[in-house]
């Protein structure tokens, strides 16, 4: 047997967790949800060749074709402990620029990611699974919010930024402090703030401040609870979070590649730990 099955234990889950849900959007929970399932088809397909992904991808479904259906209730637990400390950051940490990218919070991001991705490694050799699960849970909140407040969409990327999980690998062009990254003055158009064109043109990574204050020059995270936007303003921001935020008609393609960086951070997770007998403690 090898860890992946440990991983399994922690991964497959149910179908949701009691957080609020705006139409025509996907939350941290829907993210979560949908990232595990692929990752844990992925995994399930490199332990059996003989595996097939069922049509119909659900906990159920996936639960059965994985050969690990008796484990079901065990799996439905952890994922829903992951959704709920990955949730739980925005009551925790809701000011703390770092576990959100606010502010242009690169380095300090990254390194919560990293450290994060260590510490479960540790936790996993010691057994405690319930710890693993909640550090699991909360570094994903943190890389999953790059997609929806960084300009990372706006520059046209469609693929994840691998350096926010790989320690060695820098990430690309971000701005420094006193680089201006947004024009204050344009008027609302609906479409939230606009990043200057020497930003898109020499694609210069930047992220919205959340707050009370912010530099002038750069761009605010937008909505009714930042006051970084100005009075009157709350549409003047770039985040992503939903589709009636500032820059919402982005929000699809954010959750989406925000998935996708999801899926890649639980399979290094994966591919970091060697193989070992572990299948024992999940039964």
């Amino acid at each position: 047997m090898s860890r992946a099955f440990l991983l399994l234990a922690l991964l497959i889950g149910a179908h949701s967790f009691d957080v609020k849900q705006k139409p025509n959007s996907k939350n941290h929970q829907d993210i979560t949800s949908m990232a595990i399932l692929r990752a844990t088809a992925n995994i399930c397909k490199n332990i059996d060749e003989s595996f097939e992904s069922p049509k119909q991808l659900n906990p159920k479904t996936l639960a059965m074709a994985c050969k690990k259906d008796a484990f079901k209730s065990n799996f439905e637990a952890g994922i829903k402990m992951i959704i709920s400390h990955n949730v739980n950051i925005d009551v925790k940490y809701l000011l703390v620029a770092k576990y959100h990218f606010h502010s242009e919070s690169f380095l300090d991001g990254k390194n919560l990611i990293i450290k994060g991705m260590e510490k479960i490694t540790e936790l996993l050799n010691q057994q405690k699974f319930e710890d693993a699960r909640k550090t699991l849970g909360e570094i994903m909140h943190t890389l999953q919010d790059f997609y929806s407040h960084s300009n990372w969409i706006e520059l046209g990327n469609t693929e994840p930024c691998t350096a926010l999980i790989n320690l060695e690998e820098n990430i690309p062009n971000p701005a420094d402090e006193n680089t201006d990254t947004c024009d204050n003055t344009a008027p609302d158009t609906n479409t939230g703030a606009k990043l200057l064109d020497t930003v898109i043109q020499n694609k210069i990574l930047t992220s919205g401040y959340f707050g009370k204050t912010k530099k002038p020059g750069k761009c605010s995270h937008g909505g009714k609870s930042d006051f970084t936007t100005g009075f009157r303003k709350s549409w003047n921001g770039i985040n992503k979070d939903a589709i009636d935020s500032s820059h919402g008609l982005l929000h699809n393609q954010a959750a989406e590649v925000a998935v996708a960086a999801t899926v890649q951070l639980l399979e290094k997770i994966w591919k970091s730990n060697n193989d070992a007998s572990y299948f024992r403690y999940t039964s």
